[in-house]
């Protein structure tokens, strides 16, 4: 089998926490993304959803938080405390 060299551009922070998850894991990065495109091939796909935006973003979500704002500064809101998981 020959081989091919991939060279990609990566912001630093981004390559140190993927090399330190892949190390977690079990892996290198080489072998992940190695990993990562025989499931390209195998699916035909991208192997994980895409999500373009945050939905916290969304329109809709923008439209019922504004609403919530409206309800709370006209003083019809009800303080709760800040449950932590």
């Amino acid at each position: 089998m020959s081989t091919a060299t991939l060279q990609v551009r990566l912001d630093n922070q981004l390559k140190k926490d993927a090399d330190r998850f892949f190390l977690a894991a079990g892996l290198d990065t080489t072998t992940a993304v190695r990993i990562f495109l025989r499931q390209v091939l195998v699916r035909r796909a991208i192997p994980f959803d895409i999500i373009a935006d945050d939905p916290f973003y969304a329109p809709a979500n923008q439209k019922v938080l504004k609403k919530s704002i409206r309800h709370l500064e006209s003083g019809k809101g009800t303080p709760h405390a800040l449950i932590e998981s």
